[in-house]
């Protein structure tokens, strides 16, 4: 069984998640901050870590990048309601975050995503939005 912490500083957003991820049997742990999630890195091995973008001290990119460097194979998922621009998708995937998913969250997909069954791998996606800028340009000019 999957491995899973879950980190958001919004308390009913993180115990919502929380249930729902339970009730289909995946194992989580939970950290209200980032400053605590690196706690909980440092004293156990996870799978995935699923974090929220915008959070206080410390956010989910800055979250990512030292999650990264303490356990190199986590797989990591970004919830946030920022705007996808290329430059901040291109930022995440700098980050180690390989998944992206937008607010308001959709449970389906955020249970597939830790099933494996989902994937939207952030490169793929920086290199798809890479193109369409670089085709809108060339178009222009």
């Amino acid at each position: 069984m999957k491995s899973i912490l879950l980190v958001d500083d919004d308390l009913g957003i993180l115990y919502l998640l929380g249930f729902v991820l339970e009730s289909k049997g995946i194992e989580i742990m939970k950290a209200t901050s980032g400053v605590e999630a690196v706690q909980d890195l440092k004293g156990k091995k996870f799978d995935i870590m699923i974090t929220d973008f915008n959070m206080p001290r410390m956010d989910g990119i800055e979250l990512a990048m030292i999650a990264k460097e303490l356990q190199p194979d986590i797989h990591i998922i970004m919830i946030t309601g920022h705007e996808l621009s290329p430059d901040f998708v291109e930022t995440v995937a700098n980050a180690g975050i390989s998944q992206i998913l937008s607010k308001p969250v959709n449970l389906r997909r955020l249970i597939a995503m830790t099933r494996g069954r989902h994937t939207l791998f952030i490169k793929n996606k920086v290199i798809q939005m890479h193109r369409i800028v670089s085709n809108k340009v060339s178009l222009k000019m």
